[in-house]
């Protein structure tokens, strides 16, 4: 639907994307060709940037205070307890879409596994 309803400056990048030779992948998570795994893209932004939080909350789970935010452009939530708030552990580390990690987007999406990839949206 997007590649039909785009101009032509928009499908030439989502060709790009999709190509191996030029920003594609010769493995898209299926054995064919096609765009890349979220997992194996790195966008212009975020060598500069790094992980870049984008949103924090705070909260109390199983009577600990524990704090979680999610990167902008990586799709990843760090949960933290804070408990102690001088000393901060890191829990764990989540993608929140998995299927993004082995799988390109189109095929995550047929699959109906994609999930939320943004914090924003």
């Amino acid at each position: 639907v997007l590649y039909n309803s785009s101009g032509e400056g928009m499908r030439e990048t989502l060709d790009a994307m999709s190509d191996p030779d030029e920003d594609g992948c010769s493995d898209q998570g299926d054995g064919t060709p096609g765009a890349c795994p979220l997992g194996q893209t790195v966008d212009d932004q975020s060598p500069k940037d790094g992980a870049a939080p984008e949103a924090v909350v705070v909260g109390v789970a199983c009577g600990r205070l524990v704090a979680v935010t999610a990167t902008e452009k990586q799709d990843t939530a760090f949960v933290y307890d804070i408990t102690n708030i001088a000393s901060p552990t890191l829990l764990f580390v989540q993608h929140l879409s998995p299927a993004s990690e082995t799988l390109s987007p189109g095929l995550a999406y047929t699959a109906r596994s994609l999930g939320e990839i943004d914090p924003e949206g």
